[in-house]
């Protein structure tokens, strides 16, 4: 039985775009074609979903409107990080709200968006990506 890993998934949680805006996102920041709302990419795939979860007025990130869900295959721990760390500095360069929430949140930009949701943290400041 194999047991699920650090690296095997990840929710990347968005507010501000539509779900067609979304998959644009995902394609221009891996610079891959989606076949419809999924890209496979390096041993990933990549899915954009409406939230199913979704609160519309709610502040808390598990219900904004739109789900990324990352699922590693046959890729390596640093090319997931890094597929996810690119999802996430688009987002933001783009001016959307993004967090991401998986086990290795450590490894990501921004603690994968947390250092950005704190009070008095300044959103846009974080350096490249």
């Amino acid at each position: 039985m194999i047991t699920p890993g650090r690296y095997d998934y990840c929710g990347l949680y968005l507010r501000g775009l539509s779900k067609d805006a979304a998959v644009d996102l995902v394609a221009q920041a891996t610079a891959t074609a989606l076949d419809g709302t999924v890209a496979h990419l390096d041993g990933l795939e990549i899915e954009v979903l409406r939230n199913p979860g979704l609160h519309p007025d709610s502040e808390d990130f598990p219900s904004w409107p739109i789900k990324i869900e990352v699922d590693k295959q046959e890729a390596l721990p640093s090319q997931v990080v890094d597929v996810v760390s690119k999802l996430l500095t688009s987002a933001w360069r783009a001016g959307y709200e993004a967090v991401a929430a998986c086990d290795y949140e450590d490894e990501l930009p921004a603690e994968g968006g947390y250092l950005r949701r704190l009070p008095g943290s300044h959103g846009g400041s974080h350096g490249g990506g």
